[in-house]
């Protein structure tokens, strides 16, 4: 693994720790208020050029496909924990690790 592919997993992994802290932020902001909206905003707007580079550099060492999108990283991530912590049965890390292990996979023609 590339020091590029190291970086981008450390920062995909402070991002799952990122996003357990802010679940917890939303469940007392509530996600029907203003104040979760322009909170969720500016997480988006700060994180994603982040992530954008952390796979472009990952991309540009012909570890992952180009064609891998911060957003839809992000998203994809952050929906993994919805839910989670009302099923002690579901680890929402671990399938984040699935999921980032996933971005390593040759794709099939």
């Amino acid at each position: 693994m590339s020091y590029f592919t190291r970086i981008s997993v450390v920062g995909l992994n402070l991002f799952v720790d990122f996003l357990v802290t802010k679940h917890g932020l939303a469940a007392v902001l509530r996600p029907d208020s203003v104040g979760f909206d322009a909170l969720h905003a500016s997480f988006l707007d700060r994180l994603v050029p982040v992530c954008a580079q952390l796979l472009a550099a990952a991309a540009s060492a012909d570890e992952i496909s180009a064609e891998s999108d911060a957003y839809e990283l992000m998203r994809a991530i952050g929906n993994l924990y919805v839910g989670a912590d009302n099923d002690p049965r579901y680890d929402a890390r671990h399938m984040v690790q699935l999921l980032i292990a996933g971005l390593f996979q040759p794709r099939s023609t």
